[in-house]
């Protein structure tokens, strides 16, 4: 079963980081952040919206379900007029 902490190592993972570097960019210490991975304790909310700022998928640490970007869709080319309505 895929636990919080699971996939908050799982992100650190795939960016290539320490859990050093990680706590650092939460704003916590490294045994704060080994707490988090091993499910000890649960991250506080302004330590999730400090990692999204290195790429962390915060709704993914909390759900399971990764971020879908979306593009958005093209209209085509925009001539000047159009332009300077916006």
């Amino acid at each position: 079963m895929s636990t919080y902490g699971s996939r908050l190592k799982q992100e650190r993972l795939r960016l290539k980081l320490t859990q050093e570097l990680f706590a650092e960019a939460g704003g916590v210490g490294r045994y704060a952040q080994g707490c988090y991975e091993r499910d000890l304790s649960m991250p506080r909310a302004d330590y999730l919206a400090s990692i999204t700022l290195i790429g962390v998928d915060a709704l993914y640490i909390i759900t399971g379900r990764r971020t879908v970007h979306r593009a958005q869709p093209s209209t085509g080319p925009v001539s000047e007029d159009q332009a300077a309505e916006h």
